[in-house]
C-alpha cells in the first residue's frame, strides 16, 4: 500500500510541470498618422507688372512680353518684364481663381479717370509636368492656346480635369507662366478676348494717367 501511495504522488507532480504556463508581459505603443493639407501658391518672379507707354508705336502696336504680338518696345524677343511666374503645391485636388480687385484700372493722379480691363490681356503656360488638355484645364485661355482679357475676380483660371487627384503635386508638376500684354488688340478665341481697338484709335482716347488695379488670386481645394 506504501508503494502504491508514493507512485501516485509522482504522478502528480509529473501532470503540474507538464502544464505550468509561460510568463508573458504586453505594452503599447500609439501609432498615428497626421495628413495636414497642403495648398500652396509662390509667385516666384513677376509680382509687379507695369506698362509705360513712351512713343507713338507703343501706342499704336501695345507692349508685349510674347515676342508673337510685341509692339516697338520687345519686337523680336519675349521680354521677362511682363511675365509672371508662379508654383503650386498642394496634397489634393484645387482650382485657381483670380481677376481684378475693381471693374475697372483707376488714375492715381485722377480717380475719376478709368480704363477697361480688357486693354490688358494674357497667355498662360504650363511649364510643369501637369499639362492642360491632361490633368488640368483653363477655360479662360483655352488651355493655353488663347489670349483672354483681364476680367474682375472671380474668374477660375486653373481647375483640373476631375480625375482622382489629378492636380495634385508639388512645384515641379504645377509651374506657370502669364505672358502680360496691354493694348496689342489682339484677335483671340478666349471667351474674353481683349479690346479690338489699339490705344491710339479708342474713342474717347484714355486720358494721361497712371492705372492701376490689383490682381487677385485665390487657391481653393476641391
Amino acid at each position: 500500500m506504501k508503494k502504491v501511495t508514493i507512485l501516485l504522488g509522482g504522478l502528480m507532480l509529473w501532470g503540474a510541470t507538464s502544464y505550468a504556463q509561460a510568463i508573458r508581459d504586453r505594452n503599447i505603443i500609439p501609432l498615428a498618422v497626421n495628413l495636414n493639407e497642403v495648398l500652396r501658391m509662390t509667385i516666384t518672379d513677376g509680382g509687379n507688372i507695369e506698362f509705360t507707354f513712351n512713343s507713338i508705336d507703343d501706342y499704336r502696336l501695345g507692349i508685349s512680353g510674347d515676342a508673337a504680338s510685341s509692339g516697338s518696345a520687345n519686337p523680336a524677343t519675349s521680354d521677362p518684364m511682363y511675365s509672371t511666374n508662379f508654383t503650386i503645391a498642394s496634397s489634393t485636388r484645387w482650382e485657381l481663381s483670380y481677376g481684378a480687385e475693381e471693374a475697372t484700372f483707376i488714375g492715381t493722379d485722377n480717380p475719376a479717370n478709368t480704363l477697361t480691363l480688357d486693354n490688358v490681356g494674357f497667355s498662360l503656360t504650363s511649364n510643369g509636368t501637369h499639362t492642360f488638355g491632361a490633368e488640368i484645364t483653363s477655360a479662360p485661355t483655352v488651355d493655353g492656346t488663347a489670349v483672354t482679357a483681364l476680367e474682375q475676380f472671380p474668374v477660375v483660371l486653373i481647375t483640373d480635369n476631375g480625375a482622382a487627384n489629378a492636380s495634385a503635386g508639388d512645384v515641379t508638376d504645377n509651374d506657370f507662366t502669364i505672358t502680360w500684354r496691354c493694348g496689342t488688340a489682339e484677335v483671340s478665341a478666349a471667351p474674353a478676348p481683349m479690346n479690338s481697338t489699339v490705344l491710339l484709335e479708342q474713342n474717347p482716347s484714355p486720358t494721361p494717367d497712371r492705372y492701376i488695379v490689383n490682381v487677385l488670386f485665390e487657391l481653393a481645394s476641391l
